[in-house]
């Protein structure tokens, strides 16, 4: 990254790329890459999204949530694959979605929302999130 005024967290553990290919209606889908696998993972609605970010964090056990997710129907609690780091975090910086691509870290997970900053790679803008919705609303703007 060029750009001295933006600043990337490439160490953070949980550090992920966005790429959007498609967004239509506020709905999106693309791809989600982190640094423990070289495939991405792929996401056809922002539930899916939203998801597969909340299943590497509670893999990686960071950040730690300070809740304990609730379910209508009781379930066993999932058995979590180890993670092994398998590509550079700054390797993330190069991928790109073909509507828009976001480098995101989530600093902590409380009161069941996420807290965290995001880079739109394109605009070469950086803002702080303080909810899971604000974190929604800031990529759908940026399609918009």
């Amino acid at each position: 990254m060029e750009n001295m005024k933006l600043h990337i967290n490439i160490s953070a553990p949980n550090l992920v790329t966005i790429c959007v290919d498609q967004s239509q209606d506020g709905e999106m889908s693309g791809r989600l890459y982190h640094c423990y696998t070289r495939e991405p993972w792929r996401f056809f609605n922002v539930i899916q999204l939203l998801r597969q970010m909340e299943e590497l964090f509670d893999a990686l056990s960071f950040p730690q949530a300070s809740t304990q997710t609730r379910y209508f129907i009781e379930q066993e609690p999932a058995k979590l694959p180890l993670l092994e780091k398998v590509a550079e975090q700054r390797e993330l910086l190069s991928c790109r979605g073909e509507e828009g691509t976001f480098v995101v870290w989530v600093r902590f997970r409380q009161n069941s929302a996420w807290q965290g900053e995001m880079v739109w790679m394109e605009q070469e803008r950086q803002e702080a999130f303080f909810s899971t919705l604000e974190f929604i609303k800031l990529i759908s703007n940026a399609l918009a």
